[in-house]
């Protein structure tokens, strides 16, 4: 089988290997759809940030299969004792489990075929296309940032930052209880967007202070809840720490602000803000798998959509180094969801 190889910081490279076996408890895969996550592509620069520390130390001991844990996949074997999939289903991947991140403490699915846990995986049922199930790893972030929030129908909901994670959290909120969902962006066609998949309000931050348009919104009183989905490094386009000051400026005393944006290791938080104010500064729940599951369900009946976040599916294997490409500058490019690759096509099973 084909699979991509990193050798070293910036140098991945499309071998031959040796199609896997599943061992017990585990289930041998044909993956179908896969997508890069911005972390991922950092990492593979050489960047420090989430992660670092492990991808490091995976190449000091040589070539692997390094990223890709956003996918979706076909079950073609079982491992022994596996009761819960069976050959044919098509499934969707959570990122980690207990036996550790996929793509980084064992092969992602950057590659034909792939072995994973079985309980890294849930059924997709026929209404979550391939897509959509690439990106349902990235979605139970925003399903488990949203159960930590646990907004009330009177309270409103911002989001800051309209990429993939800031539009699964607008719909998350929706569907958690939130009575009124502001969205925060830059881009017209992201505004645009975000009505339509359920914002009862919006704010261009390219022409208005986003502080002073919630305040205004919520008549002086500010938000209940932020979603904070816009920071980041500066040196690759996005807010550095200044949407994380802004979100506690917009939110009234004793808020919570949910933290799913990643800095780096030494993020700063406008510690004053927060301790003044009472101010509750969170990360989303950790990932059960009742979250996981309860995200697939979500997307399978609609009320969180994938589908029109996609905007971009190469064909083949051989161009995830575009795929790279286009997520990295993804502003530049008019996408909100990573680029995606289509690596095979599922198999009816009767």
């Amino acid at each position: 089988m084909k699979a991509w190889i990193t050798h070293g910081y910036g140098d991945m490279r499309l071998e031959e290997r040796d199609p896997p076996d599943p061992k017990p408890g585990w289930v041998k895969v044909k993956v179908l759809v896969a997508q890069p996550s911005i972390t991922e592509i950092l990492l593979f620069e050489g960047e420090r940030t989430y992660g670092h520390e492990i991808i490091a130390r995976r190449l000091r001991e040589g070539p692997g299969a390094l990223f890709g844990h956003e996918f979706s996949a076909q079950v073609v074997a079982l491992g022994e004792g596996v009761t819960t999939l069976k050959a044919g289903d098509r499934v969707a991947a959570r990122g980690s489990h207990p036996e550790g991140i996929v793509g980084f403490d064992y092969p992602g699915a950057f590659a034909e075929f792939g072995v994973f846990p079985e309980s890294l995986l849930a059924p997709l049922p026929p209404s979550v296309s391939d897509s959509a199930g690439a990106a349902i790893q990235a979605l139970t972030d925003c399903v488990a940032a949203a159960h930590a929030a646990a907004p009330r129908l009177d309270e409103t909901a911002v989001v800051i930052g309209l990429g993939a994670m800031g539009f699964g959290c607008l719909q998350a909120a929706r569907a958690a209880g939130a009575g009124r969902v502001v969205a925060v962006g830059r881009r017209r066609e992201a505004l645009d967007l975000a009505l339509a998949l359920g914002a009862d309000d919006v704010v261009d931050a390219s022409s208005e202070d986003p502080v002073e348009a919630v305040r205004k919104l919520t008549g002086g009183n500010g938000a209940d809840v932020v979603f904070e989905c816009a920071g980041g490094p500066v040196s690759r386009g996005l807010a550095g720490n200044t949407t994380m000051i802004q979100a506690a400026r917009m939110a009234r005393d004793e808020a919570r602000v949910i933290g799913l944006a990643f800095d780096g290791d030494a993020a700063v938080l406008p510690y004053a803000d927060f301790r003044f104010r009472s101010i509750r500064f969170a990360f989303p729940s950790v990932l059960t798998r009742a979250l996981f599951e309860r995200t697939v369900a979500l997307a399978s009946d609609g009320r969180v959509r994938v589908d029109p976040l996609i905007g971009c599916t190469l064909d083949g294997l051989e161009r995830l180094p575009e795929a790279f490409d286009l997520t990295l500058n993804k502003s530049r490019h008019g996408l909100i969801n990573p680029a995606q690759i289509r690596i095979s096509q599922a198999t009816e099973t009767t």
